[in-house]
């Protein structure tokens, strides 16, 4: 069998990360990196062994034998790259987010629908997490009892020269928003993910550090009706003195759980032989060793998630984070941003 042949568009922040994980797959060859930028182009090529570089995504799209693409770019271009991808007869991953706003949202899942044959995935690669694994097992197996809310922190620091670096980001049409869709997003998607989804939302968002710098949020706090009957709360903010903090938060009439940065924080439950076993169940899930390229708060899940997506490409299966199940979670952010704007509040 021919090994799978992947090409990554974007090589900036995050498409390092996705080319060292491509590299570690004894199955996979690169076949393209492509950046609008010529030397960043260029320099990935040959740093994680891609056959050829490019400045134009036309290119890859053309070849014949590339089976796949793992779209890294800037969230406006993601859904005409995806759709491009699809059309061309390729398999796609996108990173978060999926798309700055519904209408470009919903372009990339029709495409989808015209191509069913096609395999696309979004990342959400916290979900490959040995921990939030385990998080999930226990809340469906009813450990907590009745779960009666859940959380998600994320205190964390941009400078001005961050969003000043990339004319992008910071704004409405382009990003789609920004701690809550940018930083935030992963959080979010674990708390949905673990437990089931969220059915409505009332927030607040503000710019409370960066004016005349960006036009969207900075700081953002929401209330969830979960589907699974809890209250979820989220709160946000990229103008911390914290480089980076996140914690996840589970309540339930028989236990709590808390986790800071990825690790158990807390657990107390009403009994103690279940709180020993779940204590000893969380200590057990270790994280495995994820890749270099990424940033510390990335976790360790892209290396699984990557894996799992080559290796759907090869077997011809769903993806374990499809698009449309990446797409519920943004559908949640922007639910977020829309209540923000109507900016209803009752006292």
């Amino acid at each position: 069998m021919k090994n799978v042949r992947i090409a990554v568009i974007g090589c900036g922040v995050i498409g390092p990360l996705h080319l060292e994980c491509f590299k570690q797959l004894d199955f996979v060859d690169i076949a393209w990196a492509c950046d609008l930028i010529p030397e960043r182009a260029k320099g990935a090529a040959e740093k994680f062994g891609a056959a050829r570089w490019t400045v134009d995504a036309a290119e890859v799209f053309a070849d014949p034998e590339v089976q796949a693409v793992s779209i890294c770019t800037d969230h406006a271009t993601h859904a005409d790259l995806a759709i491009a991808a699809l059309e061309a007869g390729k398999d796609v991953l996108c990173e978060k987010a999926l798309a700055q706003n519904r209408m470009n949202l919903g372009r990339m899942l029709e495409a989808a629908k015209r191509h069913p044959e096609r395999i696309f995935g979004g990342v959400f690669q916290h979900r490959f997490d040995p921990v939030n694994r385990e998080l999930r097992a226990m809340i469906a197996e009813g450990l907590l009892g009745t779960l009666l809310t859940a959380g998600i922190q994320l205190r964390c620091f941009r400078s001005h020269a961050y969003y000043d670096a990339d004319d992008w980001r910071g704004t409405w049409e382009y990003e789609g928003g920004s701690a809550l869709i940018n930083q935030a997003i992963h959080y979010i998607d674990q708390l949905l993910w673990l437990t089931g989804g969220a059915e409505s939302a009332v927030a607040m968002i503000g710019n409370l550090t960066h004016r005349n710098v960006i036009e969207t949020e900075d700081t953002a706090a929401a209330v969830l009706k979960l589907r699974c009957g809890a209250l979820g709360v989220i709160e946000a903010t990229a103008s911390s003195h914290l480089n980076w903090e996140s914690n996840l938060s589970f309540h339930g009439d028989q236990g709590a759980i808390d986790i800071r940065d990825d690790k158990p924080l807390k657990v107390d439950f009403r009994d103690k032989a279940v709180e020993a076993s779940v204590k000893t169940r969380l200590d057990e899930a270790v994280a495995p060793k994820g890749a270099e390229a990424g940033k510390t708060y990335y976790g360790t899940g892209h290396l699984a998630q990557i894996a799992d997506f080559a290796e759907a490409v090869r077997d011809r299966r769903p993806p374990f984070v499809t698009a449309e199940s990446a797409a519920e979670t943004l559908r949640t952010v922007f639910d977020i941003y829309d209540s923000a704007r109507l900016g209803q509040s009752f006292r």
